[in-house]
């Protein structure tokens, strides 16, 4: 582990440029109460599908945690801290988006992922701008260690793979038709202000953006004992739809036994149409000194949901992976296996089954 540390001026200014260093920012810049830091990440995968026909190979960009860059600017006088963010993704054919008949997406997607204002109080912190919303994340608490290959948002690693019907066609569906987490606002134009903890562990979020969007949650963190537990429950408005969504993730210290549970509906209020939904449960083990370069997490789960393409459709999809810190070069690799069904009341469909296999770089 090499560090350049360059001192610019009288002011003493810092600059700290590791190559890799254990921290995650390539820039680190302290001046008194200023600081600055540049960091991003590389997380590139091979997938792997067999759609019950014919199999195939992708090259993509892991959109459970895609590549990214993040830029930070803050200062800090007393108990207060104000400052920017901007990040930015680029993905190189995402994982969600590929599919038997697009299998290179080669041109990058840059996508504003972030670009805010903020303030953190003594009463609060505050966000305007570009950012997330209070709810975002709200489905995807996990303290299993996996959730670069297995979460609630399971479609994401095949999303724009196409089901093939009975007889073996192309039905029109993909992956991502019948697979949703329910998730709150994503990132969106918005203010948003989060209360200090309270109660023991609580925080209360709200937020409000563009085009009549807005959303409130709550959030918990407590340790009891050996046993670390957060969860989080929102209520969220997205195009007049009425979304409630939720989860929570508990983790036992001295086994690295853990398990997860998300759930979430939308309230379309169309005449006709039944309330889409999902549940989903995973079960986890950690070892910290299985091998001597960090962490390894292994991870069961199964996903239910009903109503989402169409009424009456159901889908299932279960899926097991380990995910190995090597923590001396600020990387995870990761790999596993996942298979999703899915039908409707007038159509059944080949099952989709997919290897995952990559790694995540953190500078």
């Amino acid at each position: 582990m090499t560090f350049h540390r360059l001192l610019i001026g009288s002011s003493m200014t810092a600059i700290s440029l590791s190559v890799p260093a254990a921290q995650a920012e390539i820039v680190d810049v302290q001046d008194g109460g200023f600081s600055f830091t540049l960091g991003g990440q590389i997380n590139r995968a091979f997938l792997f599908t067999d759609d019950g026909v014919e199999s195939n190979e992708f090259f993509v960009d892991n959109d459970n945690s895609s590549t990214r860059l993040t830029a930070r600017a803050a200062y800090s006088f007393g108990n207060y801290v104000v400052g920017a963010l901007v990040e930015y993704e680029f993905e190189f054919s995402s994982s969600n988006s590929v599919s038997q008949l697009n299998s290179d997406i080669s041109s990058s997607v840059s996508n504003e992922r972030k670009f805010e204002l903020f303030a953190n109080t003594p009463y609060g912190n505050f966000a305007y701008g570009q950012g997330d919303a209070a709810s975002n994340g709200i489905s995807e608490i996990d303290l299993s260690g996996t959730a670069l290959g297995n979460y609630s948002d399971v479609g994401l690693i095949a999303g724009g793979q196409i089901f093939r019907t009975a007889t073996g066609g192309f039905s029109g569906n993909s992956v991502g038709s019948f697979f949703s987490n329910f998730d709150g606002i994503s990132r969106v134009e918005r203010f948003r202000y989060d209360t200090p903890t309270f109660g023991g562990g609580f925080v209360a979020s709200v937020s409000f953006g563009e085009d009549s969007n807005s959303d409130i949650a709550i959030r918990y963190t407590r340790t009891f004992g050996d046993v670390r537990v957060r969860g989080g429950i929102a209520y969220a408005q997205i195009d007049e739809v009425d979304r409630v969504a939720g989860s929570v993730s508990a983790f036992h210290d001295p086994t690295g036994l853990n398990v997860t549970f998300a759930s979430g509906t939308d309230d379309l209020d169309t005449a006709g149409r039944e309330d889409p939904g999902f549940n989903y449960v995973k079960l986890g083990y950690q070892k910290q000194d299985l091998l001597p370069w960090g962490s390894t997490s292994f991870a069961v789960d199964f996903y239910d949901g009903g109503d989402q393409a169409v009424n009456g459709s159901d889908s299932e999809s279960y899926s097991i992976f380990a995910v190995q810190k090597i923590d001396r070069l600020n990387t995870e690799v990761y790999g596993g296996f996942r298979t999703f069904s899915a039908e409707t009341p007038t159509e059944s469909f080949r099952d989709i089954d997919a290897v995952f296999i990559g790694a995540r770089y953190r500078f």
